[in-house]
């Protein structure tokens, strides 16, 4: 008897079950698409505009806001890779690389501004040293969230290339 428990209760464990996992898909302003598994991770501009994606075993669908599902035929393999040309991908990685190279000037910029301040402050102990400081420390933190922000928006589309099959080469 415990035998055939055992037998029944490894069939039941080592049986495969059908995965399912609901996410949410929208792009931003910049043409980048984002998913997320939770909804109230999607910044309020864009929840409008959100979809539900139902993931599963089987081939993936859209549900709309008004619960249709709607499936997505394989695309066809004359498309270039994400509907765009070479052109698009290298510029979008070339913009988004300038812009966080630029983030990050400024901010190693504003760090040494920081320095000198804290230099200034051990010397003289002056009150309005101190504002100066923590002025020049909120935009540091500003710039670092931002380049948090622009890392992300990166790898997104890394994301996104990978995933439409976008050669490498394009992606420098």
């Amino acid at each position: 008897m415990k035998t055939i428990l055992l037998s029944l209760l490894m069939l039941i464990l080592l049986t495969p079950t059908v995965a399912r996992a609901a996410f949410y898909q929208w792009t931003d302003a910049d043409g980048v698409v984002h998913f997320t598994d939770n909804r109230s991770h999607i910044p309020k501009q864009y929840r409008e505009k959100a979809h539900r994606v139902d993931v599963s075993d089987t081939a993936p669908a859209v549900v709309t806001p008004g619960n249709e599902v709607v499936t997505r035929p394989a695309p066809p393999t004359t498309v270039e890779p994400g509907g765009h040309g070479e052109s698009w991908w290298r510029e979008r990685y070339k913009s988004l690389r300038t812009e966080l190279k630029a983030l990050q000037d400024e901010r190693a910029g504003k760090e040494q501004q920081l320095v000198e301040l804290r230099r200034k402050r051990t010397i003289f102990q002056r009150a309005r040293d101190r504002a100066a400081i923590n002025t020049m420390e909120a935009q540091v933190s500003t710039l670092d969230a931002r380049i948090s922000e622009m890392l992300n928006r990166i790898a997104a589309l890394e994301l996104a290339a990978a995933q439409a099959g976008v050669p490498v080469e394009w992606r420098q």
